[in-house]
């Protein structure tokens, strides 16, 4: 798989999508520059950098890349992955393996999400390696009576609290929680922590969480899929409760976020289908007091963005499915001037 893997460290060609700010009544973001740094990724979801500032991917092959210079390395492989979709004929497509992973000190911490409902674990890695070698914390298990409630799974989004002791992840097991999880490092503790459904929260599917200063987590729910209806909730993680809420109007399914500054946001529309990738625009959201959150258009446009954040380069890395899903066209690009 490694021969696949390609970094590139030349600009790369804007897809400008003309008339969109004009839909969502914004302006289109001063001048940005788009560069691709790793092609050949199947499926692609997370980003995050270790401690030395190298990009780290979760691919859908089953396996964490970390780039090491200008060389993609399969820094863990071997994980469990499953499919989204199948049909009557016996066909699967959307491969699904690790959805997130994220750096506590020289510890990589990775969601185990391509189990079933019910059997996912955090693996947490002191070195490269295969899945199996991770230190794993429990699954969580049914947190209703409801049928079809079959535990905890897609374990997506996670981040780190400032200490680096507690990691939070969202939970795409069960709509009817829609829950948001913690997990405790230290001792390997995996528990749901905030419910959007029992909040009175009616937009489902929390696809990213990142955590603020002051005790608070701001979490991403993407909504229904192929529709405009995403939402970015403020969690009091003290209380438990949400203290302020936005929509995203006109955005289709919103799946990374990655805070700027003061309250700015930049946002990935993904645009979402489970039968093709479609073109998704690269956002910033202000969060004000009006109960929707401004939205400012940075002129840039992907095929399928998923995650994103930003590196030690002050660049926004987004990690893109590209043309297909399940072929090695997925890639990771970095946009500089977003926080010029």
């Amino acid at each position: 798989m490694l021969s696949r893997l390609t970094s590139f460290l030349r600009p790369s060609r804007l897809v400008i999508a003309a008339g969109l700010a004009a839909t969502l009544g914004g302006s289109v973001h001063a001048e940005t520059t788009v560069q691709t740094v790793l092609r050949g990724l199947v499926n692609p979801s997370s980003v995050s950098f270790s401690p030395d500032g190298e990009l780290t991917v979760c691919d859908a092959r089953g396996m964490v890349v970390v780039l090491k210079g200008d060389k993609p390395t399969n820094y863990i492989t071997g994980f469990d992955t499953e499919h989204w979709k199948s049909n009557d004929e016996g066909k699967k497509w959307y491969a699904v393996g690790p959805l997130s992973a994220v750096w506590s000190g020289s510890t990589l911490v990775v969601t185990d999400a391509g189990k079933a409902d019910g059997e996912e674990t955090l693996l947490l890695f002191d070195d490269g390696g295969k899945a199996d070698s991770g230190t794993a914390t429990n699954a969580v298990p049914p947190t209703s009576d409801d049928p079809a409630d079959k535990g905890e799974g897609n374990l997506t989004g996670m981040s780190l609290s400032k200490d680096g002791k507690t990691a939070y992840v969202c939970g795409q097991g069960f709509d009817g929680k829609s829950w948001v999880l913690s997990a405790d490092i230290a001792s390997k503790k995996l528990t749901p922590l905030l419910s959007a459904d029992e909040n009175g929260i009616e937009v489902n599917s929390p696809m990213q969480t990142v955590v603020a200063d002051d005790n608070t987590l701001y979490v991403l729910y993407s909504g229904k899929g192929g529709e405009a209806g995403g939402l970015i909730v403020k969690w009091d993680l003290k209380t438990k409760k949400p203290t302020d809420q936005w929509t995203l109007p006109g955005v289709v399914n919103p799946m990374g976020l990655a805070h700027m500054e003061g309250n700015q946001f930049a946002v990935a529309e993904n645009n979402w289908s489970l039968n093709q990738t479609n073109a998704g625009r690269v956002l910033i959201a202000t969060l004000g007091e009006s109960d929707d959150a401004e939205v400012e258009e940075t002129g840039v446009v992907l095929n399928g963005p998923v995650a994103c954040a930003f590196g030690p380069d002050n660049r926004l890395y987004v990690s893109q499915l590209g043309e297909e899903f399940d072929k090695p066209v997925g890639s990771v690009v970095a946009i500089e001037g977003l926080n010029d």
